[in-house]
Parts: C-alpha cells; sequence; structure tokens
C-alpha cells in the first residue's frame, strides 16, 4: 500500500517542465482574451459623430477636390494634343531641309488628298513633284490620327488653308498664321495658338488668341 500510495503521488505531482508549458499558457490565453476586447471596443466604437465627419469629408472631396482632378486631366490632354502637333510642324520643317524638296503638312480622309478639316488625319509627306496631292511613290513621312469629338484645330493661314507646306530652304514660301488647338469639355475650353512666319519658324502664341480664335 505505501509503495502504491507513493506512485500515485508520484504520477499526480507535475514536472517544472510542466509547470513552465501551464504558465505560458495561461498567459497567452489571458492576452487573446485582452486583444478579444480591444477589438471589441475599436468595432463597436464607431459612434454617429465619427459617422457625420467622414461624411462631410467626403462631401468636401466630392465638390472640390474631384472636379480640380478632372481639370487637370483635361489640361494635360490639351497640352499633349498641342505639343504633339507642334513637334509634327517642327519634323515637317526638318523634312524639307533634309531632302531639299517641299514637304507638305495637311489633313486627309483617304491619305492622298489635303482638305482643310485639321481634326482629321494628318500627314506629312515629300511634294516630290510639287503637284500638292501624294502619289504612290510618295511615301508618308509621319502621321498623326484624328481627334476626338470634342478637339478640334484651326489653320487661319494666308495662302491654302489645306496644308502647311515647307520649302526647301525650310520657309513657308508665302504662307503665315496661326494654328489654334481647342479643347471644349464641359462649358470650358482649354486653347493653345502656334504662330507661323513665312521663315518657316513656329512659335508659342498667347492663350488670349487663341480662345479667341476657337470661339470665332
Amino acid at each position: 500500500m505505501k509503495t502504491l500510495s507513493s506512485t500515485r503521488r508520484h504520477r499526480v505531482e507535475e514536472t517544472p517542465t510542466q509547470k513552465y508549458l501551464n504558465k505560458i499558457t495561461v498567459i497567452y490565453l489571458f492576452n487573446i482574451s485582452e486583444n478579444i476586447k480591444k477589438i471589441k471596443h475599436q468595432i463597436f466604437g464607431f459612434t454617429l459623430i465619427n459617422l457625420l465627419i467622414t461624411l462631410s469629408i467626403s462631401a468636401i472631396l466630392a465638390t472640390n477636390g474631384i472636379p480640380a482632378i478632372f481639370q487637370s486631366i483635361y489640361y494635360i490632354r490639351a497640352s499633349t494634343s498641342y505639343d504633339d502637333l507642334f513637334t509634327l510642324i517642327q519634323f515637317s520643317r526638318q523634312q524639307a531641309v533634309n531632302y531639299h524638296s517641299q514637304v507638305l503638312l495637311c489633313p486627309t480622309i483617304d491619305r492622298v488628298h489635303c482638305i482643310d478639316d485639321w481634326s482629321q488625319t494628318l500627314m506629312v509627306f515629300v511634294d516630290v513633284n510639287n503637284d500638292e496631292i501624294r502619289d504612290e511613290l510618295e511615301t508618308i513621312a509621319r502621321a498623326r490620327t484624328s481627334l476626338q469629338n470634342d478637339e478640334i484645330i484651326k489653320w487661319n493661314a494666308s495662302g491654302s488653308r489645306r496644308y502647311l507646306r515647307f520649302k526647301a530652304d525650310g520657309s513657308t514660301g508665302n504662307q503665315n498664321g496661326r494654328f489654334s488647338y481647342c479643347l471644349f469639355k464641359h462649358d470650358k475650353l482649354y486653347a493653345k495658338q502656334i504662330i507661323m512666319t513665312m521663315a518657316g519658324r513656329a512659335r508659342r502664341g498667347s492663350e488670349s488668341n487663341a480662345i479667341e480664335k476657337c470661339n470665332a
């Protein structure tokens, strides 16, 4: 009996390792309980005042912030189209000087004939025979796709308005005038202008003149 009782006591007593593990388990469970309380407090602590403040901030952003973002997008879009046209003009002049021949920049529908609607596809070609028509052997040096429905380009020039012509020396002959780029968006006009001289030089015009031409 003494031996059996001693054996039972030996089985019931915890070892130091078991005591340590039990202590760690209790601490871990306690931490979980505290974290759950904090989460519940965070979830259910969202008051009506918090909601009203959030809605007020959202309304301010919707009224002022979002329209400003769209205006920036339209301005960047107008600037990009304007810069593309400016670059195309400079490229056309350089082609005339490089090939010692007449080069035309003009709008077209069939990529053969020049028309006076500058919102259509723009093409640049070396007009070898000076007939102002792109023949089969005259390749297109560069082309730019047509504008979107809310964009237009106006070419107010002396001489023909169907094209911008560059001579072999880089001049335009008897042509000078102004390109006006216009983007109409939500009752707002984004306008820019390029001034052409007979020497073939292009420079940026004023926004006020561009707005006047766009509204004409």
